[in-house]
């Protein structure tokens, strides 16, 4: 079996083949590369991850409102 090209793959084709191939490797560094090299991302402490949690419940309280 041929491996498919990682680095043509978009994230979100990447996502789906790691989905189906759990153990390969190479095709999650190149999902990692691509997800690294994304500009301005964001970076959160460990009491900002805490409160993650409590953003996305109320996120969807006020979707589940409307």
């Amino acid at each position: 079996m041929t491996k498919p090209n990682f680095a043509a793959m978009s994230k979100s084709e990447l996502k789906a083949y790691l989905i189906k191939h759990r153990n390969d490797t190479e095709a999650f560094h190149v999902l990692m590369d691509k997800i690294a090299s994304e500009p301005n991302q964001t970076f959160y402490t460990v009491e900002e991850a805490g409160k993650l949690q409590e953003f996305i419940e109320n996120k969807q309280q006020l979707k589940g409102n409307s």
